[in-house]
């Protein structure tokens, strides 16, 4: 039987030989572009700010964890702006408009103090360690407050959950001044604009 000679372009190192290798090295290649394409890192989108200062509109004060103590039942002072993370507060989702704040130095979220069994005006807010969404004495939600005249600013007043009363600095002079405990009072009714300096809010990103 005569055995049909290879055309020179058929042999390895033809000139089809080496096409082949040619596509094969370009699909490698493809290949090998899509695999590391599809195992590269996706550039994250910029994240909101996790954490917080609560700020009184009117003075400027921070609530402040009392001198950053970690203990629970510990209340909340209005304090100047510092670098403290008891000044510092994550704020977390409860749903339906409800958040909870967290304080960063301690791991515990502020809420009205329920030991005396009651709720009434001049409840004091404390951090204690229990953060679960659902309980309601820790749980705010944001209520806005403006002029009738609309000639001045909206502000922000927190209203608590469990008992419809609003974050208030002790302040019987009207304007809260510094070491002014945080408790809980009746809210100020929404176009009461003037009188809202102990309950103004302001939730600012650190």
């Amino acid at each position: 039987m005569r055995i049909p000679l290879l055309r020179r372009s058929d042999r390895p190192g033809g000139r089809t030989a080496r096409r082949l290798r040619l596509v094969m090295t370009a699909l490698s290649a493809a290949v090998a572009f899509v695999v590391v394409g599809a195992l590269a890192p996706v550039p994250a989108q910029a994240a909101d700010p996790a954490h917080y200062k609560l700020v009184n509109v009117r003075t400027g004060l921070r609530a402040d964890v009392m001198w950053a103590s970690t203990a629970s039942y510990t209340g909340v002072f209005l304090w100047p702006d510092n670098t403290s993370l008891s000044q510092q507060y994550e704020v977390l989702d409860s749903g339906n408009g409800y958040f909870r704040l967290k304080a960063l130095h301690s791991g515990q979220c502020l809420m009205l103090d329920w030991r005396a069994g009651t709720y009434s005006n001049g409840t004091p807010v404390i951090q204690y360690p229990y953060c679960d969404a659902g309980y309601a004495p820790s749980e705010w939600t944001i209520v806005w407050v403006g002029h009738t005249c609309m000639c001045f600013p909206t502000t922000q007043i927190f209203k608590n959950r469990a008992t419809g009363r609003c974050l208030d600095a002790n302040a019987p002079s009207g304007t809260p001044g510094q070491q002014a405990v945080l408790q809980q009072w009746d809210c100020i009714p929404s176009d009461d604009y003037w009188n809202t300096a102990n309950q103004s809010w302001n939730l600012q990103a650190v």
